[in-house]
């Protein structure tokens, strides 16, 4: 039986390499998974308060929005996702921009809190109405 004179296989380099990636590949699924989620969210919180319903489906949708927003305000305005995906490899931290155009991922809080103020808006009108 032969042994190697190497104190470890070259394989075994690369495998912290492949589980960070590995990791940051599953980071960034979750936060896309996240980001569509809570857009999904802020859309319906848009349509039904123009349609004026008030069911179930919008408290969901309110309170998911309400948490997102706790978590995004109580870490200093960064998602807490960031600086795990620096730690395994992200260059900026950004997950946000892997999967959006540059343009989209930069702005999103502008637009994401427009469209809430739009929405708390319309279901603030829809209320007043009954």
């Amino acid at each position: 039986m032969e042994t190697s004179t190497r104190p470890f296989d070259v394989r075994d380099r690369r495998r912290p390499a492949r589980v960070a990636e590995a990791r940051l590949s599953a980071i960034r699924a979750v936060h896309s998974a996240v980001f569509w989620v809570e857009l999904v969210s802020i859309g319906w919180l848009v349509l039904s308060g123009a349609r004026g319903r008030r069911d179930r489906s919008v408290a969901v949708a309110a309170a998911l929005v309400a948490a997102e927003s706790v978590v995004w305000l109580a870490n200093d305005r960064i998602c807490p996702l960031t600086p795990l995906a620096e730690r395994y490899g992200a260059s900026k931290g950004s997950v946000s921009d892997i999967w959006l155009p540059d343009v989209v991922a930069r702005t999103i809080p502008q637009w994401s809190i427009t469209l809430l103020v739009i929405a708390a808006a319309l279901h603030l009108r829809a209320f007043v109405r009954r």
